[in-house]
C-alpha cells in the first residue's frame, strides 16, 4: 500500500516472533519473569496514577455489563407475558434476545475503534453511552418480540465502543503504573455482572412489588421499564463523569486542540509527537504483525473458551448424575456462581497487581491459556466420581468422601477458570505494546475486540448444543459416557493455547 513504508513496527528486532515460529528454546526454558524492558520500567519511580480519569473510565466501563445482564433475571417472564411462544419454547427465544447484543458488537466494535482513530476517543465514548441509555429505555418500552430484539441489537451496536475505552486506558498509563491501573479497571466487568442482574431482579414488575414508588401509569403498562430506567441512568452518569474527567487522548486531536502543540497527556502517558504524521494501519497491515495476529486469534479462543466454560459449568451442575452432570438444585448453583464472582473480584484486586509486576505478560498469557484444556478435561471426572459412589445429596453439607472430593473439585475448577481469564486484562497491555503506532491503537484494540465478540456470540451456543446434544443420545446414557463432549472442548482449548505462541514480548520503542 502507498503508505505502508511509513508504518514501521516499533518492536521489530526485539524478540519478534515470525509467523508460524515457536518460541525459541531459551524462552521455553526460562521462568515467567519479566523481559529486560519490563524489568527496567518497573525499577523506575512509578508515574502517579491519573486517579480521576481512571475512576471515570471505571464508571464508563461498568455500563456495558450492567446493560448486557440486567435483563437476565426477567427476560423469560417478559417473553411469556408477551405470549411470544409456548412456555417450553421461551428459552429458545430468550437465547435469541440475549445473543442479539453480542452479535451486534461483532459488527461495530472494530468500526468504533477505526472511527476513534479519526475523530478522537471522547466523541465515540459519549455517543456509545448515550446510545446505550436510549436503547435500554426502548427495550423497556417494547411491546413486541421484534421491538425487543431490535432494541437489544442497536444497544449492542453502540456498546461496541468498549475497544475505545480500552484504548484510553492504554493512553493514560505507562509501564510503571499499569500494573495497578489495569486490575482496578478490569474490576468493572465482574462488578457489573453482579450489579446488572441485581437491578433486573429487584426492579422487574416494580409497580406491583413497590406501588408506593412505581405506581405511575407508564410503569404499570410497562412492568420491566424500571430496571431499564435505572440501567439507562447508570449509562448517563457514566457519560457525565466521562465528559467531565476524561481528556482526549488521540495525539493528533490533542495537537489540533492546542494550536499545533501537544499538551501533556494525563499523568502516566507517553506521547509520540510524530504519531499524527503516521496514517492509521489498515486491517491487513495490522494482521501482518505476528503479535497482533496472534492476539486476534487467541482473543477469539479466549472468549469462546471462557464463556463456554461458564455455560457448560452451569449445565453440568444442573444435569442429573445419570445424564452426565451433578444434579444440583438451582439455589445451590446460584451460590456456587456467587462464590465464583467474589473469587474473580478478589483475584483482580489482589493477585493481578502482583502478577503484572512479577511476570512477563506474553508468557503469563500463554500459561493461562494452557489452563483451559485442564479445566474442560477434568470436569467430566466429577460425574464419573459421582456415578461410582453416588452421594445421598450434593446440596446439603455432606461429609462423605465422595461429596468432599466433588466439592473440592468444583471449587478448584472455578478458581482455575478465573485464573484462565486473566489474559483478558493482559491483552490490553500486549496490544498497546505491539500496535504499530499510537494512531493505530484504536484499530488494534477494535480488531482484537471484534474477535472476542465473535467468540462471545458463538461460544455459549456451541457448547450448550454440544453438551445437550451428546448427553441426549441413547447410547451415551446406556454406556455412561456423558464425558464425550469434553473431548471436543479439550481439542479446541489445546488449539487456542497453541496460537498464543505468536505473541512476542518486545516493547514499543
Amino acid at each position: 500500500m502507498a503508505h505502508s513504508a511509513s508504518l514501521s513496527i516499533p518492536n521489530a528486532g526485539l524478540n519478534r516472533i515470525d509467523d508460524g515460529d515457536d518460541l525459541d528454546a531459551t524462552n521455553e526454558s526460562t521462568r515467567l519473569l519479566p523481559g529486560n524492558d519490563e524489568e527496567a520500567a518497573r525499577t523506575q519511580t512509578p508515574t502517579p496514577l491519573p486517579k480521576a480519569q481512571l475512576g471515570a473510565l471505571f464508571a464508563v466501563r461498568i455500563v456495558d455489563p450492567i446493560a448486557y445482564q440486567q435483563i437476565f433475571p426477567y427476560i423469560n417472564q417478559l417473553l411469556a407475558d408477551l405470549r411470544v411462544a409456548e412456555p417450553e419454547q421461551v428459552g429458545f427465544y430468550s437465547g435469541l434476545v440475549e445473543s442479539a447484543y453480542s452479535l451486534a458488537q461483532v459488527f461495530s466494535v472494530y468500526q468504533w475503534g477505526r472511527i476513534s482513530d479519526i475523530v478522537g476517543r471522547r466523541p465515540v465514548v459519549f455517543t456509545g453511552l448515550v446510545g446505550i441509555a436510549v436503547t435500554t429505555i426502548a427495550f423497556g418500552l417494547s411491546t413486541s418480540f421484534a421491538g425487543i430484539v431490535a432494541s437489544r441489537f442497536f444497544g449492542g451496536l453502540v456498546a461496541g465502543n468498549v475497544a475505545v475505552i480500552h484504548t484510553i486506558l492504554a493512553e493514560i498509563t505507562d509501564d510503571t503504573n499499569q500494573d495497578l491501573a489495569v486490575p482496578i479497571y478490569s474490576l468493572a466487568w465482574p462488578v457489573g455482572t453482579v450489579v446488572g442482574p441485581l437491578i433486573g431482579g429487584t426492579l422487574a414488575n416494580a409497580a406491583m412489588r413497590y406501588p408506593q414508588y412505581f405506581s405511575w401509569r407508564v410503569f404499570v403498562e410497562h412492568p420491566y421499564l424500571p430496571p431499564c430506567t435505572v440501567s439507562a441512568v447508570c449509562a448517563l452518569i457514566g457519560a457525565g463523569l466521562g465528559y467531565s474527567l476524561i481528556e482526549e487522548t488521540l495525539p493528533s486531536k490533542r495537537k489540533d486542540l492546542h494550536a499545533g502543540t501537544h499538551a501533556p497527556l494525563a499523568s502516566g502517558t507517553h506521547t509520540d509527537t510524530h504519531s499524527d504524521e503516521v496514517k492509521p494501519a489498515s486491517v491487513m497491515e495490522l494482521l501482518s504483525i505476528p503479535a497482533i495476529r496472534a492476539l486476534t486469534i487467541s482473543g477469539f479462543a479466549l472468549t469462546f473458551l471462557s464463556l463456554a466454560f461458564d455455560v457448560v459449568f452451569t449445565l453440568f451442575c444442573y444435569t442429573p448424575i445419570d445424564a452426565g452432570g451433578l444434579g444440583l438444585e438451582p439455589s445451590t448453583i446460584g451460590n456456587v456462581l456467587a462464590f465464583a464472582g467474589m473469587l474473580a473480584v478478589l483475584l483482580r484486586f489482589f493477585a493481578m497487581p502482583y502478577i503484572l509486576r512479577r511476570f512477563d505478560y506474553a508468557k503469563t498469557y500463554n500459561a493461562c491459556m494452557c489452563i483451559w484444556p485442564v479445566a474442560f478435561g477434568f470436569l467430566p471426572f466429577l460425574n464419573i466420581l459421582a456415578r461410582a459412589d453416588p452421594p445421598s445429596t450434593l446440596d446439603s453439607l455432606s461429609v462423605s468422601t465422595t461429596s468432599v472430593l466433588i466439592w473440592t473439585g468444583l471449587l478448584t475448577l472455578l478458581a482455575l477458570s478465573k485464573i484462565g481469564a486473566i489474559p483478558h486484562s493482559l491483552s490490553m497491555l500486549l496490544i498497546k505494546r505491539h500496535a504499530p503506532s499510537p494512531s493505530s491503537l484504536g484499530r488494534s484494540n477494535g480488531l482484537v475486540q471484534f474477535a472476542m465478540c465473535v467468540g462471545r456470540a458463538i461460544g455459549p451456543v456451541a457448547v450448550s448444543t454440544l453438551f445437550t446434544g451428546i448427553n441426549g443420545m441413547d447410547w451415551v446414557r446406556r454406556w455412561g459416557v456423558g464425558w464425550v463432549w469434553a473431548v471436543g472442548m479439550v481439542v479446541g482449548a489445546l488449539a487456542g493455547a497453541r496460537v498464543t505462541r505468536g505473541i512476542g514480548s518486545g516493547t514499543r520503542s
